[in-house]
């Protein structure tokens, strides 16, 4: 099924499905004793290569010790005419992908993702930088012989950056569960990436989220590669948004507004028409801060809904 259809329906259907698990948004709580993770940060990178967009993403949250405990890790390479399961992320094309006769260890590239996050988990954010790797497509792959190498040897430049940039991007949280979804679209030429990780706590409610968007054409270059979200105000879009609002604010507002809540409070917020979209309904509470289009956003959150573990 189309990855946004199947996203959709999941937001749709969170009520019966996802009632109990939490979702997203960031916060500054402290990791408390015996929570799963302590740590939660996101990173994405995008890059243009053979007429297509890369994004590439990744979700991590560190238990107490700093260790990994939890890694999402996946990629959106899409051209500007991507349809039905063109649109999927290279983890849900599984063997459509089509990697596994041309890989010297005959594995897809999914699977290859998942022996990467068995290789992370358990180890520092440090310790994953420095894995041993080689020259290999004109990118660094894990060095032949390696712990990694044996159940991954894909070119790993753009996963370890954007793991690294999760790094950076770390918040003190107290969750037990995290997961992580995106849906790809295309508009006026361009691919939109829509990414949503979350954290929830024992109660099912979200302490840590982070949303983005990485909408670029196949010609993006320089700080035209840059994620919505870290555009800011280049981004352009407080002169026309009618509360006065860049779009990165405008995420923030709805980070906030869905911090406390469920799932299922999160997908029923209530909306109306808007530009050929859904917006927070005027009046509403999340329409004070947040008065952009969220149906890829809702969607990317029932996908992190569904994934929590």
């Amino acid at each position: 099924m189309n990855k946004l259809l199947k996203v959709l329906a999941a937001s749709a259907l969170v009520a019966t499905v996802l009632v109990g698990c939490g979702k997203k948004n960031e916060t500054t709580t402290s990791g408390e004793e015996g929570a799963k993770y302590a740590k939660a940060g996101f990173g994405m990178v995008t890059t243009i290569s053979d007429g297509k967009v890369n994004t590439t993403m990744a979700t991590v949250g560190l238990d107490k010790d700093g260790k990994v405990n939890y890694i999402d890790v996946d990629c959106a390479q899409q051209d500007t005419e991507a349809t039905g399961d063109n649109l999927l992320s290279k983890y849900e094309k599984k063997e459509k992908y089509g990697m596994k006769g041309q890989s010297p260890i005959g594995k897809e590239w999914n699977e290859q993702i998942d022996a990467y996050k068995v290789w992370a988990t358990g180890k520092t954010l440090e310790e994953i930088a420095n894995v041993e790797t080689m020259d290999f497509h004109g990118g660094k792959a894990a060095n032949t012989g390696s712990e990694l190498a044996a159940g991954c040897t894909i070119v790993i430049d753009d996963i370890q950056a954007a793991v690294a940039k999760a790094g950076e991007n770390m918040t003190d949280v107290s969750a037990d569960k995290m997961g992580a979804g995106e849906v790809t679209t295309i508009s006026d030429g361009k691919v939109n990436t829509t990414t949503a990780s979350v954290a929830v706590d024992k109660d099912g409610k979200i302490v840590w989220s982070w949303v983005d968007c990485a909408q670029q054409d196949t010609e993006a270059t320089g700080d035209n590669l840059l994620s919505k979200y870290e555009k800011k105000e280049k981004y352009g879009m407080k002169g026309q948004s009618p509360i006065g609002k860049e779009w990165n604010e405008q995420i923030d507002a709805y980070k906030a507004w869905a911090n406390g809540k469920t799932l299922e409070e999160v997908a029923n917020v209530e909306t109306m028409d808007f530009h050929g979209g859904k917006a927070a309904k005027t009046g509403s509470e999340l329409a004070a801060g947040c008065t952009i289009v969220i149906d890829d956003i809702q969607a990317a959150m029932a996908e992190a809904g569904e994934t929590l573990q």
